[in-house]
């Protein structure tokens, strides 16, 4: 018997493609509402609050839909809880803090670019977050290319945000990784014949030092 993330690891064809396609939050970068919201000295009222008035609403699903740019999103969050508008709006200051390197990020990357691999993002990402947060994804203009699916306004797992990227630049999609930390949207990119993979910190690992 195996775990499924087991399984995973064993079937990933990384002898086999020359493409891989990364998902950015908790791939390349950590996501943490809790290291953000840590931050401030709210009580567990507040906090509470502020969590799901911001990280947890549909105002948060539609920055990354592209409804919601930089100029209104605050707004947006400030409507779902109009009470605690000075708490939202700190948070908001700082929403970068949700953001933290991975310590593996360069090393992975720098793996399959040794090995002749095209290097390739998928991420559901707000216009306003990823304002906030370039410089920490500075990586990615190493990159081939890749999606933002604020730019596209449409959203992992919809089967439109995967061939995008396929056409755009000219896939294969039977000779690409594709490594996502929701389920989800790795099954959905196996329904466009791409390899996907549930990704945890122990993919990289194992890549890293096992291959």
């Amino acid at each position: 018997w195996r775990s499924r993330q087991e399984e995973n690891e064993m079937k990933i064809p990384v002898d086999t493609c020359n493409t891989v396609i990364f998902d950015l939050g908790n791939v390349l970068i950590r996501y943490s509402e809790a290291f953000c919201l840590d931050q401030f000295d709210f009580d567990p009222d507040i906090r509470e609050r502020v969590a799901n008035a911001v990280f947890r609403s549909s105002a948060w699903y539609e920055g990354d839909k592209g409804t919601y740019g930089p100029d209104d999103w605050c707004d947006a969050f400030i409507a779902n809880d109009p009470e605690i508008e000075e708490e939202i709006r700190l948070v908001y200051d700082r929403l970068c803090e949700c953001i933290q390197p991975a310590d593996y990020t360069l090393d992975l990357i720098s793996w399959f670019r040794e090995r002749g691999y095209r290097v390739y993002y998928l991420s559901n990402y707000s216009e306003g977050l990823y304002e906030m947060t370039k410089d920490r994804l500075s990586f990615i203009e190493t990159f081939d290319g890749g999606v933002f699916s604020w730019q596209e306004k449409c959203l992992k797992p919809e089967s439109q945000i995967y061939q995008t990227l396929l056409e755009r630049y000219q896939i294969d999609p039977a000779k690409a990784l594709f490594f996502d930390d929701i389920e989800e949207n790795a099954a959905a990119a196996c329904r466009e014949g791409i390899h996907g993979v549930v990704f945890t910190p122990s993919v990289a690992f194992d890549i890293l030092h096992n291959r």
